[in-house]
């Protein structure tokens, strides 16, 4: 999974939607941050945080402002919905488009702003609105297995947070989360009332790369491991 006025759903429309982004991240659109309280409050603080007695554990390591990346595991549907109640500042979350398009939850992902990037590639516009989020301070999540986890296990990570870490300079703060995978796990349809905990570990500072392109790949294969690896060591429990 990868993923706000209203975000197309096509990469070729993220250029015009990056716009409506800035606008919202430099504090216009007042009805959408009214619209937005409303809805975490009616279902991260009375919903999802009681029914999966929701618990937050690190919570010193993210940023209260500025850029960041939170890089989280990924095994549930629920994911970026607890993950959005459970932290205090707002997420702007890369999802695919085939997730963006669930008919039940892309009011929350449009609410959001959310950016859809496609699964066969030409990401150039969604990578564009991301580092255009980051520019104007927001936490941008990105779920770097790119997918939801078949058997709740940690799957290897793509490039493309420690990509725009590198090419933003804006560190990256590794999130474990527990107890989805039980709660809803791939292809089942109804929430288990399991708990749920976010843990967040220590903020990476992206590494100066050289601009060639071999080394500049290198250097970015070598950032995603460690991001993986800091997302491994966090509990698991």
């Amino acid at each position: 999974m990868a993923e706000f006025g209203r975000r197309g759903p096509s990469a070729g429309s993220h250029a015009a939607n990056s716009r409506a982004l800035v606008k919202d991240e430099t504090g216009a659109g007042p009805w959408n941050r009214g619209l937005y309280r409303l809805v975490r409050f009616l279902l991260g603080d009375l919903v999802l945080r009681p029914y999966f007695r929701l618990s937050v554990r690190g919570l010193e390591h993210l940023p209260k402002s500025g850029a960041v990346i939170l890089a989280p595991n990924h095994c549930s549907l629920l994911d970026p919905l607890v993950l959005q109640s459970a932290l205090p500042r707002r997420i702007v979350f890369l999802m695919t488009l085939a997730w963006y398009r669930r008919r039940l939850l892309r009011p929350f992902f449009v609410l959001m702003r959310a950016i859809a990037v496609r699964d066969d590639g030409g990401n150039r516009g969604a990578m564009s609105a991301a580092a255009a989020a980051l520019e104007h301070g927001a936490a941008l999540g990105i779920f770097p297995e790119g997918r939801i986890s078949a058997d709740g296990t940690l799957r290897g990570f793509q490039a493309g947070a420690a990509v725009l870490a590198i090419r933003q300079r804006v560190p990256v703060v590794p999130v474990r989360i527990v107890g989805t995978f039980a709660a809803l796990k791939k292809g089942a349809r109804i929430p288990r009332p399991a708990r749920v905990s976010i843990v967040l570990g220590p903020a990476l500072v992206a590494p100066e790369c050289v601009d060639e392109p071999t080394q500049r790949r290198a250097c970015a294969a070598e950032f995603t491991q460690r991001i993986r690896a800091a997302v491994e060591a966090l509990p698991s429990t």
